[in-house]
């Protein structure tokens, strides 16, 4: 007696080929494991290594012990400068952006005012890479010329001296040196992207893994397959990051020693430009008047460089009025579309029905707030373009913005790290289907 298969004739290949494919692809899972790592590394990717900080100036210490320079330096740079710095990318990514927008138009002023720079050269003038120093009294200098033979404070080593005797003074802003003489001491752009601790191919590799993890969860949602709360969080996160790699790509990152420019010990620094503001002016508090400006990036107005051993963290240059807001508009957009991506897990199964009201209240809170702040770009820069005084209804609407913009600060905050904990709470119950890997055989017929 012969069996069925004989009767049947043999199964084609293609057949066999087909039914194995899916039998794997249903076999296959995702363990836990491999989800929180891809989601960790990516999120790492977003918060650390896509932030080009600015110079953070550190006045060189003689006859330091080891622990000092390899254990206790170290610490100290970490604590009070690169952990605020990320807790800042981690919490108010969109602020992230908003710096780097900021940057990158005020790069580009500066670039078209100096001959042959490019905006490599601009982000350089802006992160704080001249420093000014004054020469020790007794060592030889000679003053750099200017055109059409004006004097000129700066001054070039003409002789030897000890370079641990230079005296650091402050960081140097756009104003405060002649076009004429940045010509003469700006390094060329290869020598600044040399200075950089990244080069294209690294940038290109983050921004591969983050367009990756798109994909994939792109994948999972074109085959309704859920995704986790992590990965909805991870992929904000990824979507904001392609934003600030691109207003950043000609940054240099980490650079740490700044271009030492001289002046004679006994020649005064005055600060070109405008004068700082002082907090409190305008509103009757100044924390309250911190908050508005530091949301809109105003805060470089009240800053007096010449009073600082270091560039501060955040500071893009007294960008003009109008192109501030300007710069502001868009990222305030994007941080309302970082928000909704949030809510990619409203139907989400959560483990309580707490965490479903607490994510869904976070997830409207991180819609609104950057909405309000993107409302009073929109009508800033309406009252900037216009002579005409704006009419009543509008300056209420200014008020009011800010007015909840003050108020919904911490709101923010608070949603941003209530989202952070459900994404890992979550993970102690996930649905079956959260496991599934994705069938790129579905997607790709040729894979």
């Amino acid at each position: 007696m012969q069996s069925a298969k004989s009767e049947a004739g043999p199964i084609p290949a293609s057949i066999e080929l087909r039914d194995v494919a899916s039998c794997d692809n249903q076999n296959s899972q995702r363990t836990l494991a491999g989800i929180v790592w891809s989601c960790i590394s990516t999120i790492f990717l977003c918060t650390w290594v896509a932030v080009h900080p600015n110079v953070h100036f550190k006045p060189e210490k003689q006859n330091q012990s080891r622990i000092e320079k390899w254990l206790w330096d170290p610490l100290h740079e970490f604590v009070t400068y690169k952990l605020p710095l990320f807790l800042w990318a981690l919490l108010v990514p969109e602020y992230i952006l908003a710096w780097a927008v900021r940057q990158y138009v005020q790069a580009a002023v500066i670039s078209k005012r100096v001959p042959g720079w490019t905006r490599t050269h601009g982000h350089f003038m802006i992160m704080g890479g001249f420093h000014l120093f004054r020469l020790p009294a007794k060592a030889p200098s000679a003053p750099i010329p200017r055109e059409f033979s004006k004097s000129s404070d700066f001054v070039a080593p003409s002789g030897r001296h000890s370079r641990c005797d230079e005296v650091p003074v402050c960081p140097l802003k756009f104003e405060d040196v002649p076009v004429d003489i940045l010509e003469i001491i700006a390094p060329t752009e290869t020598e600044l992207k040399d200075r950089g601790k990244s080069d294209v191919l690294t940038k290109l590799i983050v921004l591969v893994q983050t367009l990756w993890f798109v994909a994939q969860c792109t994948a999972r949602r074109t085959q309704r397959l859920p995704l986790t709360e992590i990965e909805v969080v991870t992929l904000a996160y990824a979507t904001l990051n392609l934003f600030v790699y691109v207003f950043w790509w000609d940054k240099p990152r980490d650079v740490e020693c700044p271009i030492r420019v001289y002046k004679m010990s006994t020649t005064t620094h005055e600060e070109s430009g405008e004068k700082a503001e002082e907090w409190g002016q305008n509103l009757p508090f100044p924390w309250m008047e911190k908050i508005i400006a530091y949301t809109v990036g105003l805060q470089d107005n009240s800053v007096t460089l010449s009073k600082n051993c270091s560039i501060p963290m955040f500071w893009s240059g007294r960008v003009n009025s109008n192109l501030l807001f300007v710069a502001g508009l868009g990222p305030s957009v994007l941080g309302t579309a970082f928000g909704a991506i949030h809510c990619l897990a409203w139907g989400s199964e959560f483990p309580s029905h707490l965490e479903l009201i607490l994510w869904r209240v976070s997830c409207v809170a991180m819609i609104a707030v950057p909405f309000i702040v993107a409302i009073l770009c929109a009508v800033k820069v309406l009252d900037e373009q216009t002579v005409e005084v704006l009419p009543v209804w509008l300056s209420v609407v200014v008020i009011t913005c800010a007015g909840l913009t003050l108020l919904s600060a911490w709101l923010y905050i608070a949603s941003r790290i209530a989202t952070l904990l459900i994404a890992f709470t979550a993970l102690r119950s996930l649905p079956p289907l959260a496991l599934t890997t994705v069938n790129w055989t579905t997607l790709l017929p040729h894979v």
